[in-house]
């Protein structure tokens, strides 16, 4: 089995590098790291010619072509390499524990027709178009869990298989947000299992502290980042629309109509940018635009 990892990185030299450390602090250590850089000025560059003497290779992008197209990039390459797994990882979310490649190798490869492994992983209601939370009391025990999502910085390794012989890619056109979840459920209608292990899972959740946690909607968001809500919200009518979920599409049209409204009980600005946001990307979705957000 051949296993190598992709590291996705814009404008973050400093991070890059305590990630390719941890990464190669991991039992199980990757033969190839390849950074996928989608800074135009090559600022991840620096940070692989420091380390000739790791098992590190640099890719320019060229131009920032989102985590969805660099996500492609490092997919397409390493699996045409010949390896068996492929790492995704961001360049801010190692693994949290020193044995998740192990782990989760180990269980990827014991499971036929596995398709990707993660440390965390979701459920996704198409129907209703939510991401559903896996209960604490479902990671009791040993064993796996059977997922629908296993999404960025969630230690999530691929198998190659998928892509050299069913072409299965993450989607460039949506840049920037649920290109993982895309991605995935095209892998289970292929026929392939996302697995989780309960004991890693257990594990990540006890030291993110979200034991117990329940999901509280309609919260201040922070402002700096309302910009997010453009692309979560015409890629998640994307995908619903890409699997007929007709119903799902338009709650969810509603509901981000709705929160475009509720957003000004935050004030005026904020109402405004939210309102923005969300419109715009219900409105890029119907006329059917795609790709990165430039707002003149």
């Amino acid at each position: 089995m051949r296993f190598a990892v992709f590291v996705m990185t814009y404008n973050r030299p400093e991070i890059l590098g305590k990630t390719i450390v941890s990464l190669l602090g991991q039992t199980v250590q990757p033969e190839k790291i390849l950074v996928i850089d989608n800074d135009p000025l090559k600022s991840a560059k620096q940070v692989v010619e420091k380390h000739v003497s790791l098992p590190l290779e640099y890719y320019s992008t060229g131009s920032n072509i989102g985590p969805a197209g660099a996500a492609k990039a490092g997919l397409e390459k390493l699996a045409k390499e010949g390896f068996d797994w492929i790492g995704w990882m961001d360049d801010d979310d190692p693994p949290v524990f020193s044995d998740s490649f192990e782990l989760l190798l180990k269980l990827a490869t014991s499971n036929e027709k596995c398709g990707s492994v993660g440390a965390v992983g979701h459920y996704f209601n198409k129907n209703k178009g939510f991401i559903k939370r896996v209960t604490d009391e479902q990671l009791e025990g040993t064993g796996t869990i059977s997922v629908d999502n296993i999404a960025g910085g969630m230690c999530k390794i691929v198998n190659a298989t998928a892509i050299q012989k069913d072409n299965i890619l993450p989607n460039e056109k949506l840049f920037y947000g649920f290109e993982e979840l895309e991605f995935d459920l095209r892998l289970k209608n292929a026929g392939y299992s996302l697995l989780t292990d309960k004991d890693l899972y257990k594990r990540n959740r006890i030291n993110a502290n979200r034991i117990g946690f329940q999901l509280k909607r309609g919260k201040k968001k922070e402002y700096s980042r309302l910009w997010r809500e453009y692309y979560s919200t015409r890629n998640m009518l994307y995908i619903l629309h890409q699997h007929k979920s007709t119903k799902a599409v338009f709650t969810t049209i509603l509901r981000s109509l709705l929160k475009s409204i509720a957003g000004f009980k935050f004030g005026f600005t904020y109402g405004i940018t939210n309102a923005k946001y969300l419109l715009l990307g219900i409105f890029h979705f119907l006329k059917g635009k795609t790709g990165s957000l430039i707002i003149k």
